[in-house]
């Protein structure tokens, strides 16, 4: 049989599906015979319990919703791996779904939790306002913002968990400068409806021009392919940029491939620094330079301070250092 039930448990135990329902939920009043009768039934029928059937008398189903952008991108893996296993320690299970940096994929997804009956979510939403995200709101459900912010939610309603991009590019700036870099330059991922990312530009022209002036820190945003992105690294070069940084990894990614790996950028007199500590940068030769969002305490604290609200509490957003690590991509300016 596809699934064995508790009628079917009830069968084989020959009593009623009340006593095996008493039963399996430790009521008193039903003896050790019967216990283990059903216990026998159990074993042998390798039954399971409907979790939606509990569900429904506990009013809690013991499942939270997890939203990331794009579980393919190593960043938002590490994510999801993180806030999985602090929930599951805690008896909760997740249930995963990915919006592809896309509003109505995200609603999509924000529906069919809604309609699984979940306790809860933790999101790293789009960037703005959505009908599913009202709805979601309206329900006063425990929802917990990771990674990225919305204009206008108020953070005692929604607790937020995001990084602090300051400490981690002021250091990557001053190793630069101490290696005689003099121009540097920042191309800063798809900032058009991303506070976070915006916030990551404005913490680099914040700390590079205190550091290098500003007349010598060059900007792009990106939002390009594969064969605008080497166009857009020749740029630097030709203004005399020796170290880049790259506000969001998978442009690095995008980088790397088109210009023949990491060798082929340092090659050309250019260091540069990625943020995200993503497995790849690891993994290649020389290892990438990276402000790490120390995205493992991040998904951590996320599913803390969803536990805590469901626990009645009202937890504080929270912010994470950056961290800068330096590897093989910063080097010494020729």
């Amino acid at each position: 049989m596809a699934y064995v039930t508790i009628k079917d448990v009830a069968k084989r135990a020959g009593i009623s599906v009340s006593t095996v329902s008493c039963a399996l939920n430790g009521k008193d009043r039903i003896s050790n015979e019967t216990k283990r009768l059903v216990e026998q039934a159990v074993q042998e029928l390798h039954y399971i319990p409907d979790s939606r059937a509990r569900a429904m008398r506990s009013l809690s189903t013991k499942t939270v919703g997890l939203l990331v952008p794009d579980i393919r991108n190593g960043y938002f893996a590490d994510l999801a791996y993180a806030v999985q296993d602090e929930l599951s320690q805690a008896g909760y299970c997740t249930y995963i779904g990915t919006s592809s940096e896309n509003v109505r994929q995200q609603d999509a997804f924000i529906m069919d939790m809604l309609s699984q009956h979940i306790d809860g979510a933790i999101i790293v939403p789009q960037g703005q306002m959505s009908d599913a995200l009202r709805r979601l709101l309206k329900r006063q459900l425990p929802v917990v913002f990771v990674d990225r912010s919305i204009e206008g939610v108020d953070a005692e309603t929604v607790p937020l968990v995001v990084s602090d991009p300051i400490p981690g590019m002021r250091d990557a700036l001053r190793d630069m400068k101490d290696l005689g870099h003099r121009k540097v330059g920042y191309i800063s991922g798809p900032v058009l409806g991303s506070p976070t990312l915006q916030e990551r530009e404005l913490a680099f022209r914040q700390c590079a021009t205190q550091l290098f002036g500003e007349e010598n820190i060059f900007v792009e945003s990106s939002g390009f392919g594969q064969s605008s992105c080497e166009l857009v690294i020749q740029r630097m070069l030709s203004v005399g940029v020796t170290a880049l940084v790259f506000g969001y990894s998978p442009d690095t990614v995008q980088a790397i491939s088109v210009m023949d790996g990491v060798d082929g950028i340092l090659n050309q007199g250019m260091s540069f620094v990625s943020f995200d500590d993503i497995e790849l940068f690891r993994l290649i030769k020389p290892q990438v330079s990276v402000i790490s969002q120390q995205v493992q305490k991040l998904g951590g604290l996320g599913a803390q301070i969803f536990l805590d609200m469901l626990r009645g509490e009202k937890p504080e957003s929270q912010r994470v250092d950056t961290v800068y690590m330096q590897r093989g991509t910063v080097q010494l300016i020729g």
